[in-house]
């Protein structure tokens, strides 16, 4: 029996392992991540945002697919997100305002859906529809 649970407990570790690697690299380009049955509830037509990894923990932005920089931290929401599911049928930036100009943490094609890296979390100021 304890050889089971480990043999368990090894592919829970494994599996957790594919996730991570399949979010984000670099920085630039976000490639879909599979979703977690917990999270990623997201009604259709929407860029989704939460302040939790694999779309867990409070959905603070749902922004409709107009073409236009969506400005979240005037909002009273910035610096929240730490994951996201694009489902606006355009490309997202998702971008931080650092005192002068906005810089790009992450670009999110369409119908994708995943986890920022951990160095572009809580730094979101505006998502930008149609980048």
């Amino acid at each position: 029996m304890k050889n089971v649970n480990r043999a368990k407990h090894i592919r829970g570790v494994l599996a957790a392992a594919v996730l991570t690697a399949g979010t984000v690299t670099g920085g630039a380009i976000i490639s879909a991540a599979p979703a977690s049955a917990q999270g990623y509830d997201c009604p259709g037509g929407l860029f989704c945002a939460w302040d939790g990894v694999d779309g867990t923990g409070s959905m603070f932005v749902q922004e409709d697919n107009s073409c236009v920089l969506h400005d979240i931290g005037n909002g009273g929401v910035g610096d929240r997100m730490v994951s996201y599911w694009n489902r606006t049928g355009k490309n997202v930036d998702v971008l931080n305002w650092n005192g002068k100009n906005w810089e790009l943490l992450a670009h999110v094609p369409d119908s994708v859906r995943g986890t920022l890296p951990a160095y572009a979390r809580h730094k979101a100021d505006a998502i930008k529809v149609c980048a």
